[in-house]
């Protein structure tokens, strides 16, 4: 009498993600899943419910996790799992690793073991994809590491941050990825792409644990969930050429339809609205004279003598003007052709020239811009009592409004 032939069950690691919602495999899994045995190592693992709920047996064989299983490929755990299949009576049985995430977890060297025997042979092990990561699921990685560290058992350093701690840190990664685009390093950019991203997935973080109300209330929490809807709403609102019936004819339309539905959006009543005063103050002046540029300031006034701003002390004090100093700068500003090198040699020589008088530039700058912000808005408040849109004014209204005392 021949006796019956032994066949090796076949296993197949049923790969899965954290980052798709249990359930949500595919048809292929599905079909698979419900036709042969399955196994998993972990309670825990998420996809568990979602099985059980399709009613698919899952027989779970939690101390292949506790055993202390060698490097090397021999005497791994697929004797135990295909055990399963033998006592089933079936040529193939489904091993479930943990779902692909951030960090491994408690399975993750029995899932390597068994890993190491899939040669693609029919009598190993074979992987099959349950599921299938959309572009940017990576992102939710960073929102789970990141919360692991500020919960219970976490990093301690970042359990104790806040907003104000965090702050400048904001400020240099922003600037070190400004420096990897100056250096035209794109090894370099990712990389700091990736630090500015966790500052604003840390502060989101943060501000999940306020306890003084949601943000629509009058209070500090939101999560990274609501900082990406709102971003992804405001990107939808002001494209409507892209995501509505509106059509252009470049991009200057694009930039002035942005501007249009900003300003519907916020109520601002004056240009200088939105304009942190934060920034640096060459880019802080840079940024005030755009905006009453385009709103259609006159040069001249631009560039007006400003009163001296309150505290600010004048005359006595001050250094005599550096004369040959001065002389370098007056010879910059006077070029026939101001080019970017050009610029940068005159504003290199006036902050030699400031140094030169005792004067700090960035002080200077700012408090200078700051007057001129004053100034503008002033102008705009008076158009707006005279029911005057203040764009909407020529040459001669804004030197009506603009103060006396700046000109």
């Amino acid at each position: 009498m021949t006796p019956p032939v032994t066949v090796t069950p076949l296993v197949t690691l049923l790969e899965t993600s954290a980052r798709v919602a249990p359930g949500l495999l595919t048809a292929d899994a599905w079909d698979l899943v419900r036709r042969v045995p399955v196994c998993c190592a972990d309670p825990a693992h998420p996809q568990l419910d979602a099985l059980r709920a399709a009613r698919v047996d899952v027989t779970m064989l939690a101390e292949l996790a506790e055993v202390p299983w060698p490097d090397e490929p021999g005497g791994c755990p697929l004797g135990p799992v295909r055990a399963v299949a033998t006592a089933a009576g079936a040529s193939e049985v489904v091993w479930l690793p943990e779902p692909a995430g951030a960090w491994p977890g408690p399975t993750a060297v029995v899932d390597a073991h068994l890993r190491a025997h899939a040669t693609g042979e029919p009598d190993e092990v074979r992987l099959l994809a349950g599921t299938h990561d959309l572009p940017g699921a990576r992102l939710l990685d960073v929102v789970a590491v990141m919360d692991r560290l500020r919960s219970p058992g976490g990093c301690p350093w970042d359990a104790e941050q806040t907003h104000l701690s965090l702050a400048p840190y904001l400020l240099e990664e922003a600037y070190e990825a400004y420096q990897a685009l100056e250096d035209a390093n794109p090894a370099d950019l990712r990389e700091e792409l990736g630090d500015v991203l966790m500052q604003v997935v840390f502060h989101a973080r943060v501000a999940e644990d306020a306890t003084d109300g949601p943000v629509d209330a009058g209070g500090g929490r939101f999560d990274v969930d609501e900082v990406a809807t709102g971003l992804a709403s405001k990107l939808v609102r002001r494209h409507p050429h892209v995501f509505g019936d509106v059509d252009v004819a470049g991009s200057d339309e694009v930039v002035t339809n942005w501007e249009a539905i900003k300003k519907a959006e916020k109520g601002r009543r004056s240009v200088t609205e939105g304009v942190p005063l934060t920034q640096p103050a060459l880019s802080l002046a840079a940024k005030l004279q755009k905006r009453a540029r385009k709103a259609g300031l006159p040069a001249d006034l631009v560039v007006a003598t400003v009163p001296s701003p309150a505290g600010v002390a004048e005359g006595p004090g001050a250094l005599p003007v550096d004369a040959d100093l001065a002389d370098v700068v007056a010879s910059h500003a006077g070029a026939p052709d101001l080019d970017e090198r050009g610029v940068g040699e005159l504003l290199f020589a006036v902050v030699a020239l400031a140094a030169a008088a005792g004067v700090d530039p960035e002080v200077a700058l700012r408090a200078r811009s700051r007057a001129f912000r004053d100034l503008l808005s002033a102008a705009e408040e008076s158009a707006h009592a005279d029911g005057v849109d203040p764009a909407d004014q020529d040459a001669a209204g804004w030197r009506t409004r603009w103060s006396p005392a700046a000109s």
